[in-house]
């Protein structure tokens, strides 16, 4: 059968849980209807009322109408999630890479600096330290107020109690996107996860979106007895191969009035969907989109994962809340992002051509006048805590960071106007301080271990500047560090897992290790900016628990 209509046009979201035949073409039949869009008296005086004509109409089922769709427009709905965002908000797009003016001006900085260097390298590090200072203390901020929120909501207000249950009559329906490759292995725990969320399936529409260079993966999809609310999508080969432009195709099958996107190795709380919908009910309209938290099951596998724990702890439990409070910008993480999904689709929904989609697509939000909220329900996932795993993983998030910076700065004046002065400044000290700070850390080192080998380590400064050099060098370090460390102690503490508390005083080993991944994402900017580095899941030596 193939289908038929106006070219160009590619509506299946409509056509999934439309009332009438589809047109088709083919094997005698002019019509296929989607059986399970409808009772079975409506299919009944549908027959009686064709007559004759009944033979003419296919019935199929909800997986066979999306295989028909992609199969005869699948290349359209791939160019649509690809270009999408590109057509609509060129300027929001990293399909063109770094604007010209900011490659040219980076050269100037670069040669700029270099050559101060060449010339006076003490007092040019001297001035370049202090202008960093300005940035990195936007983030020293915002981590001691994260700190001081955190503490008064933990010990002073204590847990509030939730909004009222909304009965399962008047929930909405609730599309879920999980975006798949090369996860044969964890499907099962993936779909006993799902299974296992406390939401009336006849209102669940999750969608299992696969490449189709995947065949492993879609043939354990394929042999699995999957309920109904399951969907199988599979995306069509075609660059970039990202988890965004998978999503972008997704979307376009997605029947709920809200979405989520899961990762495989991710376990939502059974209630996250039913929070999600009471607290899109409390929120004003302006707020579109919810963040759950994010923890890990093997947070104390190893070294790496225990740093990554109390890193993600801080995130989640004191900065992104801060951030909230202060209705400033959330850059979003890649999981259990909750969403209205008719505004999704009006902002372009992602960006097939960032890495880091998420905090893209949070930037945008707030850009468009609406804004984001912390929900307070936790999804568990597996720490990467193997070391090339974690790089991989890192170097990506970070290039998809520098991707975002260099995007929304493209036009400075019209960011400040769109943010506000608080959010512009919010968004510097989150984007610029962290893809700055990552490459310079090591730097300093470098610097300290010169000095000491030619003997300047703790030699009284031969000039003014030589003395503010050490004392911005050393406010930057302590203030970075002393801030992370209140931060960390404070969320560590209010999540109930203060033995790992000790670990926190290896942070720095760590944020040397997060360096390694910045100068990697720096050079994969320049050399493969698309490239999507595969996070291997389901790799942990600490048994998963399934929801």
């Amino acid at each position: 059968m193939r289908l038929t209509g106006a070219a160009g046009r590619v509506p299946p979201r409509h056509w999934l849980e439309a009332r009438a035949p589809l047109p088709v073409r083919g094997e005698g039949v002019s019509g296929a209807l989607n059986v399970e869009a409808m009772p079975a008296h409506v299919i009944d005086s549908l027959a009686h009322a064709l007559g004759k004509r009944r033979a003419q109409v296919a019935l199929l089922t909800r997986q066979n109408l999306i295989d028909l769709i992609i199969r005869h427009r699948g290349q359209a709905l791939l160019r649509a999630a690809t270009w999408r965002l590109r057509r609509l908000r060129p300027d929001q797009s990293a399909a063109d890479g770094v604007a010209l003016w900011q490659m040219l001006c980076l050269l100037a900085f670069t040669g700029l600096v270099t050559g101060a260097a060449l010339i006076s390298f003490r007092d040019t590090m001297t001035l370049l330290s202090a202008a960093l200072s300005l940035v990195f203390l936007v983030t020293v901020l915002l981590r001691l107020i994260a700190a001081v929120q955190l503490a008064g909501r933990t010990w002073l207000l204590g847990r509030r109690p939730g909004p009222p249950s909304i009965a399962d009559a008047d929930l909405p329906r609730y599309t879920i996107l999980v975006p798949l490759f090369r996860e044969a292995d964890v499907l099962p725990q993936l779909v006993a996860n799902l299974r296992a969320l406390d939401y009336p399936a006849t209102k669940l529409d999750i969608k299992l979106i696969l490449e189709s260079v995947d065949k492993e993966t879609i043939a354990a999809a394929r042999a699995m007895d999957l309920p109904g609310t399951f969907d199988i999508i599979v995306v069509p080969d075609g660059r970039p191969r990202t988890k965004p432009k998978a999503c972008n195709f997704a979307l376009e099958f997605a029947t709920g009035d809200f979405a989520v996107i899961y990762d495989a190795e991710d376990r939502p709380e059974p209630d996250q969907l039913r929070k999600a919908v009471e607290a899109f009910a409390q929120a004003p309209t302006e707020v579109v989109c919810l963040q759950a938290k994010l923890n890990f099951d093997n947070a104390t596998e190893n070294w790496l994962a225990k740093q990554f724990t109390i890193e993600y702890t801080s995130l989640f439990w004191g900065i992104l809340p801060a951030l909230d409070m202060l209705r400033l910008p959330i850059p979003l993480g890649g999981t259990s992002n909750h969403f209205r999904i008719e505004v999704l689709r009006e902002l372009g929904a992602w960006d097939a051509f960032n890495v880091t989609e998420d905090a893209d697509l949070g930037m945008r939000i707030y850009r468009a006048g609406y804004r984001c909220k912390v929900l307070d329900s936790t999804t568990w996932e597996e720490a990467a805590c193997q070391p090339g795993n974690w790089l991989r993983q890192r170097t990506r998030w970070l290039k998809g960071w520098m991707q975002t910076y260099a995007v929304h700065m493209r036009q400075p004046e019209r960011l400040r106007a769109e943010l506000g002065l608080g959010g512009f400044w919010a968004f510097q000290g989150l984007f610029a301080a962290v893809v700055i700070s990552t490459l310079a850390h090591p730097l300093f080192y470098i610097l300290l271990a010169y000095d000491s080998v030619h003997g300047g380590f703790m030699r009284q400064a031969e000039s003014v500047l030589g003395l503010h050099f050490w004392a911005i060098a050393t406010f930057n370090l302590i203030a970075g560090y002393g801030a992370a460390i209140v931060l960390g102690v404070v969320s560590l503490r209010a999540r109930g897992v203060a033995n790992l508390l000790p670990q926190i005083l290896l942070i720095p080993v760590y944020w040397l290790c997060i360096s390694v991944a910045a100068y990697r994402a720096l050079y994969q900017l320049v050399a493969d900016p698309f490239y999507w580095e595969k996070t291997q899941h389901g790799v942990s030596n600490v048994p998963r628990k399934t929801a």
